[in-house]
């Protein structure tokens, strides 16, 4: 006997089907992702493909910063005939590239990247704190400061997540360089002030590429790709 589309029986399996179709929609909506501990983490390469385009946005924002600091401030005070003063985080340096490069694992790197972030983020602090002191100091200068302690601040958080999914969740305490220049931001010589920002500015710029490079190395050895 052949069933009418408006039998009962021909209506559940209607709607039967629907439900899977919908169901099987719903699922393919849900992303992937890591299960640990009954939360949902994304997938490390995803980790990577977010920080090191946050690193880039830094980098970015620190040349702009220096730029701009360099334009008001450097031209009329003489600042770029002084002498540099070593960055207090030039001891963190990544591998030359070389086939040593080749052979540092990622988590090395990671760790470098994380204590470099680790290290500037006082120093961040005191620059955001202390930048209005100065004299006409441009609301742009100002608002790119507050932009890098931001970012890196998570940045920073990233790294660690990637440092613990590629540790199984191991973690250790980590040492890195202690940031001793907040006398200098704060001096009473107009001309040694603007020099200390001028100087800690410019290492945030350099050090910053260094966490973008460093990041950058991961994600090409987490690929597998040739030319890292």
């Amino acid at each position: 006997m052949q069933l009418s589309i408006t039998h009962p029986c021909c209506w559940t399996l209607r709607l039967l089907l629907v439900s899977n179709l919908l169901l099987w929609e719903n699922v393919a909506l849900v992303p992937t992702c890591l299960v640990r501990n009954g939360r949902c983490f994304a997938s490390l390469e995803e980790m990577l493909e977010r920080a090191v385009g946050l690193s880039e946005e830094i980098s970015k924002q620190a040349l702009q910063l220096f730029t701009e600091f360099d334009n008001q401030y450097a031209q009329s005070k003489q600042l770029i005939n002084k002498n540099f003063k070593k960055c207090h985080t030039s001891s963190l340096e990544l591998p030359k590239p070389s086939s040593t490069s080749v052979q540092t694992h990622p988590i090395t790197l990671l760790k470098i990247a994380s204590k470099l972030l680790s290290a500037w983020k006082v120093p961040l602090n005191d620059l955001v704190n202390n930048l209005p002191s100065l004299k006409d100091i441009h609301p742009n200068i100002l608002s790119k400061a507050r932009e890098i302690e931001a970012k890196s601040a998570g940045l920073l958080e990233g790294v660690k997540s990637i440092l613990i999914q590629m540790q199984n969740g191991d973690t250790e305490d980590e040492n890195y360089p202690g940031w001793s220049g907040l006398a200098s931001l704060q001096s009473e010589n107009e001309d040694d002030r603007l020099f200390a920002y001028y100087n800690m500015i410019r290492c945030e710029g350099r050090e910053t590429q260094k966490v973008e490079t460093a990041l950058k190395m991961v994600k090409c050895k987490i690929s597998n790709e040739n030319n890292c």
